[in-house]
């Protein structure tokens, strides 16, 4: 199995405060990698430095090599935003609210964009919320291009988020996702269920590195345990919860 990203022996220290120390493992293509631990351990710094974003007085040592830009620790300001710009990246807060005036088509736009370079109009974003999210009860979309995201419940932003990176960038050959279920209600979350599921179905050869700790995905192949003495392989099979409902044979939650 060919990794997709490979963390070498990663150290994060920020100060005098040594974080983590001699943390490695592999996402190989195909595989769905959950990343559990604590509030607190610093799963969300790990993923962060994949991305190599928040670096500022911070001391990362180690390597994070990706398969096809190598070192991402050595890459210069124009092959990081390539290398950025590549993955499928979603972060654990929704910034929308401060936004003003932005519609969800300037959301899924930019992200589509910064990509594959490719514009979308209202009409193609429409198309694409309708190929990717099922409508309401009513017929309604949950959201359409025109909406605009500033007046969203904490969960719509959520699942706008995780949508707009998925449906853009289902070609990525690297998927992250950062507590995914966060503000989020039963329908939505199966909807994020559901998303992910789909996009892992339409490009088999993905690999996804997820933090969460709402246990509801039936897709999950392996899980990391993050702790102070460092990073394991757990070895009970992962167990799938039906808090949410029982997923169909394909994982899918109706």
């Amino acid at each position: 199995m060919e990794s997709i990203i490979s963390i070498n022996n990663l150290s994060i220290q920020l100060k005098q405060r040594v974080l983590m120390q001699n943390i490695s493992f592999d996402v190989g293509s195909g595989e769905v990698v959950l990343l559990s631990g604590e509030n607190g351990i610093g799963k969300s710094s790990i993923l962060k430095s994949i991305m190599r974003l928040e670096t500022e007085g911070k001391k990362i040592g180690g390597e994070i090599i990706h398969h096809s830009f190598g070192n991402i620790m050595a890459l210069d300001d124009t092959e990081l935003q390539r290398y950025r710009s590549s993955i499928a990246y979603i972060p654990q807060k929704d910034e929308y609210s401060e936004m003003g005036r932005i519609q969800v088509r300037d959301v899924i736009s930019n992200s589509g964009e910064a990509h594959s370079e490719s514009y979308m109009s209202y009409s193609e974003v429409n198309d694409l919320i309708d190929e990717w999210l099922p409508r309401r009860g009513d017929n309604s979309r949950i959201f359409d291009a025109k909406s605009r995201p500033g007046k969203f419940s904490g969960g719509e932003q959520r699942l706008l988020q995780v949508f707009s990176v998925i449906a853009t960038r289902s070609d990525s050959d690297l998927l992250i996702i950062d507590e995914p279920l966060n503000n989020l209600d039963f329908v939505n979350a199966r909807h994020i269920s559901n998303l992910i599921n789909k996009v892992i179905h339409e490009n088999p050869k993905m690999g996804v590195l997820m933090i969460s700790h709402c246990r509801i995905f039936p897709f999950i192949t392996r899980e990391l345990k993050l702790t102070a003495d460092g990073i394991s392989e757990v070895s009970k099979p992962y167990t799938c919860h039906s808090c949410f409902g029982e997923p169909d044979e394909n994982g899918f939650y109706t």
